[in-house]
């Protein structure tokens, strides 16, 4: 159904805290935390992306996030992930001659209306993508979820000290 997926993104829990942080918290716990806090992310960005609804729906479907022994991986297994993400330059769009059925387009009007990709009008010059700028859907994600999770080792930390006093 999906092709192979491709990691487009990593989150790895050293860089997040120091050293001696480290002994006191449960990387599990705190994985499993940024793992939920990957996807909620993930999730919102590509909602605020100018991206039909069917197309969000099909994006948020598409991905996998994993989570390692140290780490957070995200993996997207749908193949117009890669082209979103690292956008498309602008071009003719040749391989449209080949295809065996008119191909159908929306109008600005809503109207579905059907064409044919000839030698000729490929010729004239028609038939050209616009292009698409790169989404920092991943980046933003990744920048939103490591703050998040920081806040989170924070209060951990400041809990388990308190709790260590206390006793």
């Amino acid at each position: 159904m999906f092709a192979p997926g491709i990691n487009v993104a990593r989150v790895n829990l050293k860089p997040l805290v120091r050293p001696y942080d480290l002994e006191q918290l449960n990387p599990e716990r705190v994985i499993k935390r940024l793992r939920r806090e990957v996807i909620k992310q993930l999730k919102a960005q590509i909602q605020q992306e100018t991206f039909s609804p069917a197309a969000k729906r099909k994006l948020m479907e598409c991905f996998e996030v994993k989570a390692g022994p140290r780490s957070i991986t995200v993996i997207a297994k749908h193949p117009a992930f890669r082209a979103l993400l690292e956008g498309q330059k602008s071009g003719q769009m040749a391989w449209l001659t080949k295809a065996k059925r008119p191909i159908p387009i929306i109008t600005d009007d809503g109207e579905l209306i059907f064409r044919s990709a000839t030698p000729k009008s490929m010729a004239d010059g028609k038939w050209v993508h616009p292009g698409r700028e790169p989404t920092t859907v991943i980046e933003k994600t990744r920048k939103i979820a490591r703050a998040t999770l920081k806040k989170y080792i924070k209060k951990e930390i400041g809990m388990q000290l308190k709790a260590a006093v206390a006793s």
